[in-house]
């Protein structure tokens, strides 16, 4: 289980994958920041 400030802190990084993810125009580096966007979200629930 993780700790309120360190779930803040991978909020706000999931928060800049997804504007990353958005931005991407490379398909392979965008299926990346989309698996690290899935890990993140496993590790906030």
């Amino acid at each position: 289980m993780i700790h309120e400030d360190e779930k803040l802190i991978f909020i706000r990084e999931l928060g800049r994958l997804i504007e990353d993810y958005q931005r991407c125009n490379d398909m392979q580096f965008k299926e990346q920041i989309y698996e690290d966007i899935m890990q993140l979200i496993e590790v906030i629930n």
